[in-house]
């Protein structure tokens, strides 16, 4: 690499370099375990308080500019956010 190049990396007060990025895309679940649905009951989200694939988009594009270069989709259960395959397919291109 010549000193011209510069491959940009996101770095944390403790020098470690993060290449990947975790994004909540829901927090439903339908799988009922004790870590998604305790005993005592959940409260959902209101859909107005999650991300648009718009903004998810747009941060993940952010990112990778600084040298992100994975993405894990998480939540509840990802597949129950309607749309997620086209989100997938898009953040892949």
């Amino acid at each position: 690499m010549t000193d011209t190049q510069h491959i940009p990396q996101l770095m944390d007060s403790h020098r470690r370099h993060h290449r990947y990025l975790r994004i909540a895309v829901t927090d439903r679940c339908n799988l009922r375990c004790t870590y998604c649905m305790p005993a005592e009951g959940h409260s959902w989200q209101p859909s107005t308080q999650l991300l648009t694939f718009g903004e998810i988009l747009h941060i993940a594009s952010l990112l990778a500019g600084e040298g992100v270069r994975k993405i894990r989709l998480t939540g509840g259960e990802p597949l129950l956010r309607p749309g997620i395959p086209e989100l997938v397919a898009r953040l892949r291109a």
